[in-house]
């Protein structure tokens, strides 16, 4: 005889921790315990303060030399293009830019990209002309260079280095004079969460290094902001540890079993308990 219960965000108790109360107190080592399905949000971050990886600067050529303009990323769940569309945001919102008079369309001159064939993120410099060109405006704060010169990208000593791929320096290192790309030194981790564990603190898994593992979630092909459904074909049942409970604690943790910190909690875990078979 098995019997299901749900764990779901009223069980929520913070963090990435749930916690489950039994109907009555049970000595759970003649049960085992298996996750049938499960719903969960994408909703942790890989850009925040907290994470220390928001923020790197692009050094902007000027009529009088150069300036440097800080690119604070909000906190949130981001793909390339969603740094480059927050790093265009931010150079246009600083008055970095010129538009067109009659598409209204409106130039930067600094890029982020994927090269999907080198597994790189490029940063693109965009060499400024030296005049406003005929039938554009120019933003508040741009002026243009003697010379023809391109913006540089400057990666702090901060974890936005893991993101980008990019080690703490200047890109690239002088002040271009044509159209540059620079492609990162090292493969970029955009979200360092490969897999989901779940973890049951009443599981016995001598076989893990960590013995309350019930199971793991891969969010590969999700998109942030959408759910992560699981199903599995057959069950994995875990055996329980002895002694007497009234309390499940259910934590979500990554695969290095750090806990993932959840902005939308509303999850839905569907677990099985059964009588051991022999």
């Amino acid at each position: 005889m098995s019997f299901p219960f749900t764990i779901n965000k009223t069980h929520y108790v913070g963090g990435s921790t749930y916690r489950y109360r039994l109907g009555k107190s049970e000595d759970l080592s003649q049960l085992e315990v298996a996750l049938s399905s499960a719903s969960i949000p994408f909703s942790w971050f890989n850009i925040s303060a907290s994470q220390n990886n928001n923020k790197f600067t692009i050094r902007h050529p000027t009529l009088a030399g150069t300036v440097d303009l800080t690119i604070t990323l909000k906190d949130g769940g981001y793909e390339v293009s969603d740094m480059n569309a927050a790093l265009r945001t931010s150079l246009i919102n600083q008055g970095y830019f010129i538009q067109n008079n009659t598409t209204l369309d409106q130039t930067v001159y600094a890029a982020l990209r994927v090269n999907a064939s080198t597994y790189s993120i490029e940063y693109i410099s965009y060499p400024l002309p030296t005049a406003l060109p005929s039938g554009y405006i120019a933003g508040s704060a741009i002026t243009f260079p003697a010379t023809a010169k391109g913006t540089q990208l400057i990666i702090p000593s901060s974890n936005i280095q893991t993101r980008l791929g990019f080690t703490a320096g200047t890109y690239p290192a002088v002040q271009p004079t044509v159209l540059t790309v620079i492609s990162s030194s090292v493969v970029p981790v955009i979200n360092d969460v490969s897999n989901v564990i779940i973890t049951l603190d009443s599981c016995y898994n001598p076989y893990n290094s960590n013995s309350q593992s019930l199971t793991s979630i891969s969010p590969a092909g999700v998109a942030f902001s959408r759910t992560i459904q699981y199903t599995t074909p057959a069950l994995i049942w875990c055996e329980q540890q002895s002694g007497v409970r009234q309390e499940l604690t259910i934590r979500l943790v990554d695969q290095f079993y750090r806990q993932i910190e959840l902005t939308e909690t509303d999850i839905v875990l569907n677990l099985v308990l059964r009588r051991k078979l022999n």
